[in-house]
């Protein structure tokens, strides 16, 4: 069975519709309108974001969603290029970007839009449909890099990995190789709930903040 979406109520029957099929995906479905207000959201969205849809209903959807480039700049923000108006078979790139959950914890993201016909658009300008990806090698480099900077002291010895069970083990080493939670979850024959579940684990555990912090010490600690 398919993510159940919220939709925010008085949208046109067409619009739910299209939006309760887009929003059945495994990825997180963010619906905004033409004010770039947040009026649909999926349970996907709420695994991988961490904010209830009651939370994200209403909210301008920079506030929610916070993307920046790999470079640090904002590319989600009150001016966002892609809810202007355009032209109507306009395409958007899918892109690759830094998000925040609800907790701070930093996202590596893969993030497709759609645009909707134009007979709806003045209800909804876009459709964002966004998974997690793996880390990225010029991030993953930079990472390994500070690590290896750091001092004696705090630097992590190989015992802090042994707190993990060894399914954990298994699901830290597939995050080293560069695999998202959906691969990790094909790979092991489980549910991308149960890989989330794992992962939450393994960072409580390590006492670190993101994956990528996790796949740093992972790495460091071979």
């Amino acid at each position: 069975m398919g993510s159940v979406t919220t939709i925010e109520p008085g949208l046109e029957g067409s619009l739910v519709e299209l939006l309760e099929v887009l929003g059945r995906t495994t990825d997180a479905m963010v619906a905004i309108d033409g004010e770039m207000r947040i009026i649909a959201w999926n349970d996907a969205a709420t695994s991988l974001l961490g904010y209830d849809a009651s939370e994200a209903l209403g909210r301008p959807c920079h506030e929610i969603l916070c993307w920046r480039n790999r470079c640090g700049d904002t590319v989600c923000d009150g001016d966002c290029p892609s809810a202007l108006p355009g032209e109507a078979d306009e395409l958007v790139e899918t892109q690759e970007v830094l998000g925040l959950s609800a907790t701070g914890r930093s996202l590596w993201l893969s993030a497709s839009s759609i645009v909707p016909p134009l007979e709806i658009r003045d209800q909804c300008r876009l459709v964002h449909l966004v998974r997690e990806v793996s880390l990225p090698p010029e991030l993953e480099r930079v990472i390994i890099e500070r690590v290896q900077d750091l001092s004696p002291r705090a630097t992590p010895r190989s015992s802090e990995l042994d707190v993990l069970t060894p399914r954990e083990h298994e699901v830290l080493e597939l995050l080293t190789q560069g695999l998202d939670g959906a691969a990790i979850a094909e790979q092991l024959f489980v549910s991308p709930a149960t890989v989330r579940n794992h992962i939450q684990h393994i960072l409580s555990k390590l006492g670190v903040h993101n994956r990528v912090e996790a796949v740093a010490l992972a790495l460091r600690n071979r």
